[in-house]
């Protein structure tokens, strides 16, 4: 993809390998491709833009699914 000149934004923590180590080396062979990896939160907040928008909800319902104990927790 890079090479066809799209930007890659991998979500790292969307992603695994067989081990934390082949998934860190996975992601260092991106980055030195060109590729910029972002977090689940950072990619639904890329696709959101304005959280002030009618369906933000939406989001905020999947986000707290994702991240269950800082919604229980309240931050």
């Amino acid at each position: 993809m890079l090479a066809e000149g799209y930007d890659v934004h991998p979500v790292a923590d969307a992603v695994g390998g067989i081990s934390p180590v082949a998934h860190e080396r996975a992601f260092d062979r991106m980055i030195a491709a060109g590729a910029r990896p972002i977090t689940a939160i950072a990619f639904g907040a890329e696709l959101m833009r304005n959280w002030a928008r009618p369906d933000s909800d939406n989001l905020r319902t999947v986000m707290r699914w994702y991240f269950p104990e800082r919604h229980r927790l309240g931050l």
